[in-house]
């Protein structure tokens, strides 16, 4: 029998979540500096927002309790956004608790909705809550802190007064704050009634409240979460976009999450994000090139599941961004270029997104559509599929290759999307990283 995964919102369903780091967002680094863009991003379609943590942080120059990404990148910066000190306060990097109030009320004074990026699997060691209650975080039997893999105490889940002080942190930010849900760091570390327990009680206060699991455990899209991380997809996808894999293997991945997640399960689909533009050598759009990012942000718009867009992905930014880096320890990084946003691939890539996002927010066949991938006679380089619902279909071809390649391939309907390609009657012609999106 195979489970049916829990359905979210139109409002999370028929949207791309746009992910806010304000760290490197601007120079300026604050909440107040990401509230003045929401118009912009209003006017390019986006309909989420996702806050990274911008609560209070630990700021601890004992290097003991610092993950070895923190001390890698050579940043100097005691404070890490996932070593949280106070759950209940703004760290004053980004600002005040009323910037985030602030940041949340223009947000839905332009319809626009926000996630928080709750960071419950472990909590820095000098955290105010845990000198009064030590309980809460896991110790031997000696008393010692048990650390996990980041060099951060584990919150101890089988204590009663730790979940209680977390669902009241949940429904503050739900209630008091206005948030429209979180973003679950983690979210496979931490009990699983842990999270169904907090989901039933942001949906007493906000009905349409969401949950998105940063982990891979499809069983909490039955039980918790409304939407979860494609993590095979998302590395599978940078290998095919470098080059390092052919594109075959991409439905391969698509199908073995149709095979092991639940019916109707909503996939996150990204290649940016504030882990990869820290950690991978360089950044994607570098990577890819813009015309290779540029049919990444088409493909994981058309296939099924809810796209994430990084920051600076629709301005084409090329900078060096790391996430231990802010505006008082910068070492060798940068911040988001949006003067890039005057260039020609930046112009372009701003104009996809109003596309993008408005075929997101207005097809059914992209809410609903099952997904068919289309034999062909360039398996290695082209991506083919069909998505069908109610007798209206949209097909996607793209060459992620760097030599052209014709496809034999009849393509039915009106060309709504493309780049580098050419229809003819029973093949395409596609271009090195060109696509053609049509619908029928």
């Amino acid at each position: 029998m195979r489970y049916e995964a829990i359905q979210g919102p139109d409002w999370l369903t028929r949207s791309a979540i746009y992910q806010i780091n304000p760290r490197t967002f601007s120079a300026e680094g604050t909440i107040a500096a990401a509230t003045r863009r929401l118009p912009e991003l209003k006017e390019l379609g986006f309909g989420v927002m996702y806050l990274c943590p911008v609560f209070e942080e630990d700021t601890s120059e004992d290097r003991t309790f610092w993950s070895e990404r923190q001390k890698k990148y050579q940043t100097e910066n005691p404070k890490n956004p996932y070593r949280m000190n106070d759950y209940f306060r703004i760290d004053s990097e980004y600002g005040t608790l009323e910037d985030l109030q602030a940041f949340i009320q223009e947000s839905h004074r332009l319809g626009l909705k926000v996630l928080l990026d709750l960071v419950y699997v472990h909590m820095g060691p000098n955290a105010p809550i845990l000198q009064r209650h030590p309980e809460f975080v896991q110790r031997d039997k000696h008393g010692n802190l048990i650390c996990g893999e980041w060099h951060f105490p584990y919150l101890d889940f089988n204590c009663p007064g730790l979940r209680e002080y977390l669902w009241c942190n949940m429904t503050w930010y739900i209630g008091w704050m206005d948030a429209d849900g979180f973003r679950c760091d983690c979210g496979d570390l931490e009990p699983i009634d842990f999270w169904e327990e907090g989901r039933r009680r942001m949906k007493a206060i906000k009905p349409d409240s969401v949950l998105i699991n940063e982990g891979r455990d499809g069983n909490s899209l039955v039980r918790a979460y409304d939407s979860i991380y494609s993590f095979d997809w998302h590395e599978r996808l940078y290998e095919v976009i470098t080059g390092k894999r052919p594109a075959s293997i991409l439905p391969v991945s698509w199908q073995t999450w149709e095979d092991q997640f639940p019916a109707g399960s909503m996939a996150l689909r990204d290649l940016d994000n504030h882990d990869t533009v820290t950690d991978w050598p360089e950044r994607a759009e570098v990577a890819a090139g813009h015309d290779g990012m540029e049919l990444v942000q088409v493909l994981n718009y058309m296939i099924n599941g809810i796209p994430m867009v990084y920051c600076g992905n629709e301005v084409a930014d090329t900078c060096r961004i790391n996430m231990f880096a802010n505006r008082f320890h910068m070492g060798s990084y940068e911040v988001t270029d949006w003067t890039q946003g005057e260039t020609p691939a930046g112009q372009r890539r701003q104009a996809l997104y109003r596309k993008l996002n408005a075929m997101k927010r207005e097809s059914d066949v992209l809410r609903y559509g099952e997904t068919q991938w289309l034999e062909h006679d360039q398996p290695d380089t082209v991506l083919v599929f069909r998505r069908s619902w109610q007798g209206k279909t949209i097909t996607f071809a793209a060459n992620v290759g760097t030599e052209p390649v014709t496809v034999s391939l009849r393509l039915p309907g009106s060309e709504c999307l493309s780049s580098g390609a050419v229809r003819r009657e029973d093949s395409v012609l596609l271009q090195p990283k060109g696509y053609i999106v049509t619908e029928a």
